[in-house]
Parts: C-alpha cells; sequence; structure tokens
C-alpha cells in the first residue's frame, strides 16, 4: 500500500462557531489550508499535517488560547443559563465561512429541553445543506 499521495490532517475541534473561525482564519493567513466541517455539537477544523512547523507550533498555541476561551464560555453558559436574554446559532456555510443566526431565547430553550445538546446542529447543518444545495425530488426518491 502506498500512502505518499495521502495528505494526513491534522484536527482541532471548536464548540463555539466564533472560534472555529478565527483558528480557521488564522490558519488561513499563515498560508494554511484549513477544512472546516460540522459534527454533531461541534466544529472541526482539519490543517494539512505537512505544513511549516513553527507555523503549526504557534498555531497549537492558539488552539490552546481558544480552548480556553471556549471553557470559560461554556461555564459561564452554565452559571447564566437561566438569565439568557440572546442567543443563537453558529451555521457553517458550504464555503466553509461561518454565520450566527439569532434564535430567541425561549425558542432555543423549548429545544433544549426537547432535545439532547448535539442534535440541534445536526438538524442546522441539514437545513443549511437543504438550502445551498437544493435536491427538489421527493424524499421517497432519494
Amino acid at each position: 500500500m502506498h500512502i505518499n499521495n495521502l495528505s494526513f490532517m491534522l484536527e482541532y475541534i471548536f464548540f463555539y462557531g466564533t472560534n472555529c473561525h478565527l483558528f480557521e482564519k488564522t490558519a488561513t493567513t499563515a498560508g494554511i489550508s484549513a477544512i472546516i466541517t460540522c459534527a454533531e455539537a461541534s466544529f472541526i477544523v482539519k490543517l494539512p499535517e505537512d505544513s511549516d512547523e513553527k507555523t503549526l507550533e504557534k498555531l497549537e498555541d492558539y488552539y490552546d488560547e481558544l480552548m480556553d476561551i471556549d471553557r470559560d464560555l461554556a461555564e459561564k453558559e452554565m452559571d447564566t443559563a437561566e438569565d439568557i436574554h440572546t442567543a443563537g446559532t453558529t451555521i457553517q456555510l458550504k464555503d466553509g465561512r461561518n454565520v450566527y443566526a439569532n434564535v430567541s431565547p425561549e425558542l432555543l430553550n423549548k429545544v433544549m429541553q426537547s432535545i439532547s445538546t448535539d442534535e440541534p446542529n445536526t438538524l442546522v447543518c441539514a437545513i443549511t445543506e437543504a438550502i445551498e444545495g437544493p435536491d427538489e425530488s421527493g424524499l421517497c426518491q432519494r
């Protein structure tokens, strides 16, 4: 088996789209092409493993900083879950950009009480894919 043509990827997981976008933008600015994928309740940034070692080290340090912010945000959300006045969800577009959609806190609280924490992201990703790549055939024909 020849693996010389395979490009191995380093993966970085984020739980907040804003931090994911910041990391992706920093990698791109440094000349490294990044691939972002939606996973259940997270975002994954993939970078080529054969990228410049010094740049990857700087990105690793930046990732650690962003993960600290992710943790702080999660803790803050848990502490203020009853006092939410604004809410929303991050949506990844086909071109890799992430956008933020405002959702009423009341609606988001109802959703979160009815389904698991990873299901809203799955739903949002499915809707986004349907909008950006519409398939007009009926469900039974797919």
